[in-house]
C-alpha cells in the first residue's frame, strides 16, 4: 500500500515537473516570437510607433488619475461636511485637473485610431514584401512541388492580411490594458497591501489557460490546413469561370459541393471540441476572479463602517475593481488576438528561417561568351524527393549553332531535362557543364539570363500586351521597336494592332482586360521568349504550341530556327514540322535517352522514333489524299 502511495506521488511529481518544464518552455518561445515581432514592428514605421506609445500610455494611465482625483473629492466634501472648512485654491486646481484629463482622453481616441490604421497597413505591407523576398530566394521548385510547405505556404498568405493586424492591435490592447491595470493595483495598494496580490492569484490562472488552449487551436487549425485548401479549391470550382462549362455540362455541382462539406465537417468537428473547452475553461476560471474581487469589496465595506477607511477609499475600490474586472476581459480577449498573431508570427519566423535546398555559389563564375564547347550532361540522374526517378543515365553534348529536338511520351522527362538546365532542379547524380564549368558553379542569375524558355505552362499575367512580351526581357519595355519584332516571330502581331490601345491594351479578365483565345496567349508567350534572343545564348521551346493550328506553329518554329542559328535551341514537341528544322533529334523513353540522330537515321533504326512516327502516321493521310488542304510532309505528329 505504502509502495501504491509513493508511486502516486512519484507520478504527481513528474507531471507537476513537465507542466512546469512546458510552461518554461511556453514562455521562452512566446518571449522569442515577440521580441522578433516587436523588431519587425519597429522596424516597419519607428515613428509611427514611437508616437503611439506615447499617446497610448497617456490614455492609459487616465483612469488611475481620474479616480485618484474623484477620492480627493470625496474625501474632501466629507471633511467639508464636518469641518466646515476647506482651501478652494487646492478644490479648484483638482477640479480643473479632472477636466483637462477628460479633454485629453477624448483627444487620444482619434489619433490612436488613425494611428493603429497607419500602422497595420505599414506592418501588413512588410510582412508580406518579406514573406515574397523568401519566396524569391528559394532559386529552386523543390520547395514549391513539396505539399507540407504549400501548407505552410497557403497559411501565411491567407493570413498576412488579417493576423498582423490582430497581432499589433493585441499588442497595442494589451500594453494599454496592462498600464492600466499596473496603476489600479498601485491604487488598490494604498487601501491595503494584500488586495493587489489576491486579484493577480484569481485571474492569473485564467490567462495561462486561455493561452494554452488558444494555441491548440491554432496548432489543429494548421493540421486541418489541407482541408482548408480542399474546400477553397472546390469553393473555386463552383465559382470561377474556367469550370463552369464543364460543372454544368457534366452536373458536377453536387459532387463538389459534398466535396466541400466533407472537408469542412472533418475540420469543424476538431475546432467544436477547442472551443466548447475554451468556454469552460474561462467561465470556471472566471468565477474564480469573481470570488476575489468579492472578498476584498465586502473587507472594504467592513472597513469602511468600522470607520477604519474614508469614503474615498471605499470610491478606489469601487472603481478601481470596475476597472480591473473590465481589463481582465479585455486582457483576456485581446490576449487570444495576440496569441493568434504571435503563432502566426512563429510560423512566419520559421518559413523565414528556412534555408533553400539548392546551395549557390556566390558570386559565381562567369558565363562564357560566347559558348564555344557547349552544354554537357554527364551521367545525370534526378530523382524527386518522394523517390520517384525522373532521368536516367543521360550523357549527351549539345553543341553552339545546334538545333535539337526532345520527343517522347508523356512522362518520358523531357520537361525534368530543360529544368535542369534552368537549374530548377539540383542533379541527384552526375554533373552539366558548361564549356567545361561545372554548372553549380557558375553564377546563377547570370546563367539564367543567358536562357529564352516558352514552357508548357507558360503564363497569362493581367497586365498590359506589351508589358506581357517585355518580361522576357525587362529592359525591353519601354523599347516599342523590340516588342514588335517579337511579336512579329511569333505571329501575333497583326493581331496586337487590332486591339483598342494595341501595346497597351490590358490584358486578361482580373482587371476587367481584353481576353485572347489560347492560341493567342501562346504566342504573346512566344513573343516573351523571342524578346529575348538577343543576348540569350540557350534558346528552348517546351511544348507552348498546343493551341496552335499546325500551320502556325510551322511558321513559328520556322522563325525559331532562323533565330537560333547561332545558339544552342531545343525544341521539345509532339510535331514533326519542328523535329524537321532540328539538327538532331533526341528520342527519351522512361527517363532514359534511348536514341539520338537525324530524321532520317532514326527511321532506319527502326526503334522508338519510327515507332512513334508509324504510331500517328495515319492521322495525316486524309492530308495526303486532299493536296489542297495537305500542310508540309514533316506535319506529321510524334506522341508526345
Amino acid at each position: 500500500m505504502v509502495q501504491s502511495e509513493q508511486k502516486v506521488t512519484a507520478s504527481s511529481d513528474n507531471n507537476d515537473e513537465k507542466l512546469f518544464t512546458k510552461l518554461k518552455q511556453d514562455l521562452k518561445n512566446y518571449s522569442l516570437v515577440l521580441g522578433r515581432s516587436l523588431v519587425i514592428l519597429w522596424t516597419a514605421a519607428p515613428r509611427i510607433v514611437a508616437f503611439l506609445i506615447i499617446v497610448l500610455i497617456l490614455e492609459s494611465i487616465i483612469p488611475a488619475v481620474t479616480i485618484g482625483i474623484n477620492k480627493y473629492i470625496v474625501d474632501t466634501v466629507a471633511e467639508v461636511t464636518s469641518t466646515h472648512e476647506y482651501n478652494l485654491t487646492v478644490v479648484a486646481s483638482v477640479v480643473s485637473l479632472w477636466i483637462a484629463v477628460i479633454v485629453l482622453a477624448n483627444l487620444c481616441g482619434p489619433w490612436i485610431n488613425t494611428t493603429f490604421t497607419n500602422l497595420t497597413e505599414k506592418l501588413t505591407a512588410s510582412i508580406n514584401l518579406k514573406l515574397i523576398d523568401k519566396a524569391d530566394s528559394f532559386v529552386d521548385l523543390t520547395n514549391f512541388e513539396n505539399a507540407n510547405f504549400y501548407d505552410e505556404l497557403a497559411i501565411l498568405q491567407a493570413q498576412s492580411s488579417n493576423v498582423p493586424i490582430n497581432l499589433l492591435g493585441g499588442l497595442l490592447e494589451i500594453f494599454t490594458s496592462l498600464v492600466t491595470q499596473v496603476t489600479m493595483l498601485v491604487l488598490l495598494a494604498s487601501v491595503s497591501w494584500w488586495i493587489p496580490l489576491l486579484i493577480l492569484a484569481t485571474y492569473l490562472p485564467q490567462t495561462y489557460v486561455s493561452f494554452k488552449l488558444e494555441s491548440e487551436v491554432w496548432h489543429e487549425n494548421f493540421a486541418k490546413s489541407p482541408q482548408i485548401r480542399r474546400m477553397r479549391y472546390f469553393s473555386s470550382l463552383m465559382l470561377t469561370d474556367s469550370y463552369a462549362k464543364e460543372v454544368r455540362l457534366f452536373g458536377l455541382s453536387s459532387l463538389f459541393r459534398q466535396r466541400y462539406l466533407e472537408a469542412f465537417e472533418d475540420r469543424y468537428q476538431i475546432m467544436e471540441k477547442l472551443r466548447g473547452k475554451q468556454v469552460w475553461a474561462t467561465t470556471t476560471l472566471g468565477l474564480l476572479s469573481a470570488l476575489g474581487n468579492g472578498f476584498s469589496f465586502v473587507w472594504v465595506v467592513q472597513q469602511a463602517l468600522a470607520g477604519k477607511l474614508t469614503p474615498g477609499s471605499i470610491i478606489v475600490l469601487i472603481q478601481s475593481l470596475g476597472y480591473i474586472q473590465q481589463n481582465i476581459t479585455r486582457f483576456l480577449q485581446y490576449s487570444k488576438k495576440l496569441q493568434k498573431g504571435l503563432l502566426f508570427m512563429d510560423m512566419f519566423f520559421k518559413f523565414m528561417d528556412t534555408q533553400p535546398t539548392m546551395a549557390l555559389s556566390i558570386p559565381g563564375k562567369s558565363v562564357p561568351k560566347p559558348m564555344k564547347s557547349g552544354i554537357v550532361f554527364d551521367n545525370v540522374e534526378f530523382a524527386y524527393p518522394d523517390g520517384r526517378v525522373a532521368l536516367s543515365g543521360i550523357s549527351l553534348t549539345l553543341n553552339p549553332g545546334e538545333t535539337v529536338a526532345l520527343v517522347g511520351e508523356n512522362g518520358a522527362g523531357k520537361s525534368t531535362l530543360v529544368k535542369l538546365l534552368a537549374r530548377f532542379y539540383e542533379p541527384t547524380k552526375g554533373n552539366i557543364f558548361i564549356d567545361g564549368e561545372n554548372l553549380k558553379d557558375v553564377n546563377l542569375e547570370e546563367w539564367r539570363q543567358q536562357i529564352g524558355v516558352v514552357f508548357q505552362d507558360f503564363c497569362r499575367y493581367s497586365l498590359s500586351v506589351g508589358e506581357n512580351i517585355a518580361l522576357g526581357d525587362t529592359s525591353a519595355m519601354d523599347d516599342l521597336e523590340r516588342l514588335k519584332c517579337a511579336s512579329e516571330k511569333s505571329e501575333i502581331k497583326a493581331r496586337i494592332e487590332k486591339l483598342p490601345q494595341a501595346y497597351d491594351t490590358l490584358l486578361g479578365k482580373q482587371f476587367d482586360g481584353t481576353e485572347l483565345s489560347g492560341g493567342e496567349w501562346q504566342k504573346v508567350a512566344i513573343a516573351r521568349a523571342f524578346v529575348r534572343e538577343k543576348d540569350a545564348q540557350l534558346m528552348i521551346l517546351d511544348e507552348p504550341t498546343a493551341a496552335l493550328d499546325p500551320r502556325s506553329e510551322y511558321e513559328i518554329y520556322r522563325s525559331f530556327a532562323e533565330l537560333v542559328k547561332d545558339k544552342i535551341a531545343i525544341l521539345v514537341t509532339h510535331r514533326l514540322a519542328s523535329v524537321s528544322l532540328a539538327d538532331r533529334i533526341l528520342v527519351m523513353k522512361a527517363g532514359k535517352l534511348v536514341e539520338m540522330g537525324t530524321h532520317e537515321e532514326l527511321l532506319l533504326q527502326n526503334g522508338e522514333y519510327a515507332s512513334l512516327w508509324n504510331m500517328q502516321a495515319e492521322q495525316y493521310q486524309f492530308e495526303n489524299q486532299n493536296p489542297e488542304l495537305k500542310i508540309p510532309n514533316s506535319e506529321l505528329v510524334v506522341n508526345q
